[in-house]
């Protein structure tokens, strides 16, 4: 988020999975009743801003000195909310801001973020249902991965591989869709508007398919949110803790193949693809 750094002593950054829930819950719309004002752009640029329902220095809106000792509290999620430049502007400026009570804002927030939470929840029903009928070729020998491995090479990772694939089988078609062109652009990271590009989501819908990935540890995104556009790279994660080159050897084993793609191993689960 494009915020201004301050030296205020309460104001903290919030923890990386707190504004990552804020982005996911809140459409990528400011929090405002009736307001449409997008927080990102289609190009990617984060013109969004975060907002302290209860400041956090005595000359802030909505001031609470015994709630302010509690700096975790300041910036945990139930008292920040994602507005756009103007609103954001009029619920803290001195000539406006006691039109807005922490309760009023307390409300607009859940209001806002409920319609979401309630398309996420449909969402993830939908994902269970799904991603339970693919159906897994596991591997059986590396053979075309990496010719040279030994033996002991082989079997110590074809296990794990088959272990790995049995737990992609769990990521929804669209996360494994999106963990498909990252890999198929190793070794250079992208970001999140390319991604978008390329899968044709929104950037909102690649943050929301980057969190799936996150919490399978196999990708997240790395942002700054407090300096610069959001968000900026999505960077690759490793499913094997003794191959961290996996995927670079994925995509250059697959790049050579005239028949088939990354695809269609991560998309479509056919790791015998790299026997």
């Amino acid at each position: 988020m494009a915020t201004k750094k301050t030296s205020e002593k309460n104001r903290r950054d919030p923890r990386a999975g707190t504004t990552r829930d804020l982005l996911l819950f809140s459409g990528n719309q400011c929090a405002y009743p009736k307001c449409a004002q997008r927080l990102m752009t289609e190009d990617g640029a984060w013109v969004g801003e975060l907002a302290h329902i209860r400041g956090a220095e005595p000359e802030s809106a909505r001031y609470d000195e015994a709630f302010a000792r509690d700096k975790d509290a300041l910036r945990a999620d139930d008292n920040l909310i994602l507005l756009c430049r103007n609103h954001h502007r009029e619920v803290d400026d001195q000539r406006t801001r006691d039109l807005y009570s922490v309760t009023d804002l307390q409300q607009i927030k859940r209001a806002h973020e409920d319609r979401f939470r309630l398309a996420v929840d449909a969402a993830e029903r939908d994902i269970y249902d799904v991603t339970h009928d693919g159906a897994v070729t596991h591997c059986t020998s590396l053979q075309q991965l990496d010719p040279e491995w030994s033996v002991e090479d082989r079997e110590f990772f074809v296990p794990q591989i088959n272990k790995f694939a049995d737990r992609l089988r769990e990521v929804t078609p669209g996360a494994r869709g999106l963990l498909a062109v990252i890999v198929a652009r190793r070794p250079t990271d992208i970001n999140v508007a390319e991604a978008a590009r390329r899968i044709a989501r929104s950037e909102r819908e690649v943050i929301e398919l980057t969190l799936e990935l996150e919490a399978a540890r196999l990708a997240s995104i790395d942002t700054d949110w407090f300096e610069g556009d959001l968000p900026e790279r999505i960077v690759l994660s490793s499913p094997l803790e003794d191959w961290p080159e996996f995927w670079d050897a994925v995509q250059k084993h697959m790049a050579d193949q005239p028949d088939a793609s990354v695809d269609d191993v991560i998309v479509g689960l056919d790791f015998s693809l790299l026997d």
